[in-house]
C-alpha cells in the first residue's frame, strides 16, 4: 500500500499569486507609510507559513487581537479575490484520474497550514470532497502543530497506517518541504511558488513544474528500488 500526501495551497491549487495580492493589500492598509511588499519578500517571509507566525513577525506593533483580526480580513479578501481567479495546478486532473484508477492500492492524505474556511473554499472549487477523496486530512490549526515542523506529516502517515517509506509528499513551499524532509518522507516540489534550486537546497527528492510532469508509476518503482 502506497500513500500520496498533498499540501493544499500552491500544490493542489495555484494560489500563491492570490495570497500575495491579498497580503499586499492588507499590509499596505496596516502600514500605509511602508513600501508595498514585492514577490521576493512574500516568498521569503510569508509563503507557506502559518498566519499567527506571519502577523507576529510583520505586525509586531499590534496587539494579539489586532494581529488576529488582520489575518481574518486577509483570508476574507483572499477568498473574495480567488472566486474569479483561483485555478487548480496544471495537470491535477491527470493525478486525480490516476488516483481513482488505483484507489484500491493507494491512500490519500492532506496536510495543510491553511485555515479551515480556506480549506473548505478551495476544495469546493476543486470539487474534491474532504471526507471521500482524502482518507485523512490534517489542518495545522486543528492539529496544533504546523509546518515546517515534521509532526503533521508523521501523524498523517500514522493515521493512514502506512510506512513513511511508502509515501510521497507533494509540496510547493520551503516550510512544507522542510516538514516532509524532516519527517523522512520523499518530497516532490511543485514549482508554483519557490524556485527549483531553493527547494533542492532544503532537500526535496525531485521537482516538477506541475503535475503534467509526474509519472506516478515511475515514482513508485523508484521508491521500491531504494
Amino acid at each position: 500500500m502506497h500513500a500520496i500526501l498533498f499540501d493544499l495551497d500552491g500544490t493542489l491549487v495555484d494560489s500563491d499569486s492570490v495570497h500575495f495580492e491579498a497580503w499586499q493589500k492588507i499590509l499596505a492598509e496596516m502600514n500605509p507609510h511602508e513600501h508595498l511588499i514585492d514577490r521576493a519578500f512574500f516568498d521569503k517571509h510569508i509563503s507557506g507559513r502559518l498566519n499567527p507566525d506571519i502577523t507576529r513577525d510583520l505586525l509586531s506593533n499590534l496587539s494579539d487581537d489586532e494581529q488576529q483580526s488582520a489575518a481574518v480580513r486577509k483570508e476574507l479578501l483572499f477568498r473574495d479575490l480567488a472566486k474569479e481567479t483561483l485555478q487548480p495546478t496544471k495537470g491535477l486532473d491527470k493525478i486525480i484520474e490516476y488516483i481513482k484508477a488505483n484507489r484500491s492500492k493507494l491512500k490519500i492524505g492532506l496536510a495543510t497550514n491553511a485555515p479551515r474556511l480556506n480549506v473548505e473554499f478551495e476544495l469546493g472549487l476543486l470539487k474534491l470532497d474532504e471526507k471521500t477523496f482524502f482518507d485523512v486530512a490534517l489542518l495545522s490549526e486543528e492539529f496544533g502543530i504546523g509546518k515546517p515542523n515534521p509532526d503533521i506529516y508523521l501523524e498523517l502517515a500514522k493515521r493512514l497506517n502506512v510506512d513513511k517509506n511508502s509515501c510521497i509528499v507533494f509540496e510547493d513551499s520551503v516550510s512544507g518541504v522542510r516538514a516532509a524532509v524532516a519527517a523522512g518522507i520523499k518530497c516532490i516540489g511543485i514549482l508554483t511558488s519557490a524556485k527549483k534550486e531553493t527547494l533542492e537546497q532544503y532537500g526535496t527528492w525531485r521537482t516538477a513544474t506541475n503535475f503534467h510532469e509526474i509519472d506516478l508509476d515511475e515514482i513508485w518503482n523508484a521508491i521500491q528500488s531504494k
